[in-house]
């Protein structure tokens, strides 16, 4: 007769809840890593495409400077334009094209001649997003023209 006690329905009811408890609290375990995961996914899209953006931004900047030094219509680098954006004697190059996503970029420039050979330094720096999501990039370029007599 104390072998069918054992086993009967009634005894074994609390045993179903404590299953059911831990399966709800793996799954919301489960979830709360796949949100962890998919935030963290969101996060990095967002910097690796700001960075992209500060990239091509300095990658401009840089190209404009380049037009301004070595015209393609004009004859020959122009120092001028590299002592304008020079840090110790001019501001540097502000460059915000319209519709980057509020990038913008500063390009400073050096210049030195030497044996009839004229030597450009410039330095662009980008930065796009703003808070914990800001990306800078800096880009150096190195050009050089024959100076014309």
């Amino acid at each position: 007769m104390s072998y069918s006690r054992r086993n009967s329905p009634r005894r074994q009811q609390g045993s179903a809840l404590v299953v059911a408890i831990f399966v709800i609290v793996v799954m919301a375990a489960i979830a709360a890593a796949m949100l962890r995961v998919s935030g963290s996914s969101q996060d990095m899209t967002t910097r690796e495409v700001l960075s992209t953006r500060a990239w091509l931004t300095a990658h401009s900047a840089n190209e404009v400077i380049m037009n301004r030094l070595f015209p393609v219509a004009g004859s020959g680098s122009s120092l001028t334009v590299c002592d304008s954006l020079n840090p110790a004697t001019g501001a540097p190059y502000r460059f915000a094209p319209s519709g980057n996503g509020g990038c913008g970029a500063t390009v400073t420039c050096e210049s030195s001649t030497n044996e009839s050979v004229n030597t450009y330094y410039l330095v662009s720096k980008a930065s796009c997003g703003s808070g914990p999501h800001m990306v800078t990039r800096t880009q150096v370029l190195w050009a050089k023209d024959l100076a014309h007599e």
